[in-house]
């Protein structure tokens, strides 16, 4: 009797198997008539469309190796530093790690956390997602996870740190929805929270962002928000429960009057608790980059004030894209000084424009900041930081930060001035005097 009673189970156990392994193979079924929204960007929904065949698949080209030029770090009052490169992850070299978003322990410089889309390659339909990895020593060594902290997931990451040493990875989790997975023992453990649960499989909630609120002397510090594209519009959800529940999403990006849509949000938050959201406006589609939106809120989020252009008429890369035959976009970067400097509170936001803008015409692209002390009521005009032309060349994909400690400014981007169109380097830009000279 056991016996046979064992056969069953073992029988039941095999049909269970053979039905998982045939719901993982089986194509995602989209609605029908179903038109492929070209605007998401998001490798797990494009991953979907491939396999239900509404779009053609690039066959699998290897990446070819780095060619080193040198890491060099030449800084004013700084002996020349020769920069050690560093991998994150012990990944064979057949896994991309891209997309990466990294964060520093506001009170211990040592400890690091990294998230980065992880894919397999060939990905054979296989995203692992936002993963998280971490240093305890300043970026020397690194451990965590290749996958999702809380499982796979679609990615796009956003990592960050609050004033209580809690670790946070934003991330589209694996049914289109916006999640945020926290921990509290450096990485040891996640816990998963859902933010929004309106997107789905097909109608992914897009580009999102995350940040805490890290000023010693706000009153909101330890706030979390969290943004996305949705409906052609930029919502944001806020945290008073340092990310273990989230209040109902709210749209912030309306007044716009985007012919399109509004994409690509990036948070900061000001000295004082004030919320800084920065985006991308587009006034068509298939288009670039049209207009940089912005919003605030003076109240740490609870309440926000009327979107308005930072500024109008710039022609992004999302389309016209460059020489490297690398996916890009212009979505914005923002900074803000929360040193005791001379520059505290001002806010600063980078993007890569094609030729000048207003202007917008050129067979290249380079970055530009602006910057506002008024807490973004009002914007300078655009400066121009890699510092060579910007005929035939490519300067992109910028990243800014801020150094709380002194307020000095700093750049990272993609930059080809020295190298073939095929290939770029990475570069960086300095400022010390608030971001009138690089």
């Amino acid at each position: 009797m056991k016996k046979n009673t064992l056969f069953f189970l073992i029988g039941i156990l095999l049909a269970l198997a053979s039905v998982a392994v045939f719901a993982q193979d089986k194509k995602p079924v989209f609605p029908p008539n179903y038109q492929v929204d070209t605007r998401i960007d998001n490798m797990g929904y494009w991953q979907r469309c491939a396999e239900a065949g509404l779009v053609p698949v690039q066959p699998f080209a290897p990446v070819p190796p780095a060619r080193y030029t040198g890491s060099k770090l030449l800084m004013r009052g700084t002996s020349v530093i020769d920069s050690p490169d560093v991998c994150t992850t012990n990944e064979p070299s057949n896994s991309t790690q891209s997309e990466n978003s990294l964060a520093g322990n506001p009170t211990d410089v040592n400890m690091l956390l990294n998230s980065n889309n992880s894919t397999p390659q060939p990905s054979n339909g296989s995203v692992k997602g936002a993963d998280a990895l971490k240093s305890l020593d300043a970026g020397q060594t690194w451990s965590g996870t290749v996958e999702g902290p809380t499982g796979n997931n679609n990615g796009d990451p956003a990592a960050a740190i609050n004033l209580n040493g809690r670790y946070f990875v934003g991330y589209i989790d694996a049914g289109g929805h916006q999640s945020v997975s926290y921990s509290d023992n450096n990485g040891q453990n996640w816990t998963a929270a859902v933010v929004s649960n309106h997107g789905s499989t097909f109608n992914i909630l897009d580009k999102n962002h995350l940040w805490v609120d890290i000023g010693p002397t706000s009153p909101y510090k330890g706030n979390g928000y969290v943004g996305w594209m949705e409906s052609n519009n930029i919502w944001i959800a806020r945290s008073i429960t340092n990310g273990a529940t989230w209040e109902p999403q709210i749209n912030i990006s309306t007044a716009t009057n985007a012919g399109s849509h509004n994409q690509g949000i990036n948070f900061k938050c000001g000295p004082d608790g004030e919320v800084y959201a920065a985006w991308a406006v587009y006034d068509s589609w298939p288009s670039d980059e049209k207009a940089i939106g912005f919003n605030s809120s003076a109240d740490g989020g609870a309440t926000w004030g009327t979107a308005f252009r930072a500024l109008n008429n710039i022609k992004g890369i999302r389309t016209i894209g460059v020489s490297q035959n690398m996916r890009t976009n212009s979505f914005p970067s923002m900074a803000v000084d929360l040193s005791n400097s001379p520059y505290r509170g001002t806010i600063y936001i980078v993007w890569t424009n094609t030729g000048v803008p207003g202007v917008n015409v050129g067979p290249g692209s380079s970055v530009y900041l602006i910057k506002s002390t008024d807490k973004g009521v009002t914007w300078s005009a655009p400066k121009r930081i890699n510092s060579d032309s910007t005929s035939g060349k490519h300067h992109y994909l910028p990243w800014i930060t801020c150094d709380q400690a002194n307020g000095y400014v700093s750049l990272v981007f993609y930059d080809n001035r020295n190298c073939a169109a095929t290939e770029a380097e990475a570069w960086m830009a300095y400022s010390t005097d608030g971001g009138n000279t690089f």
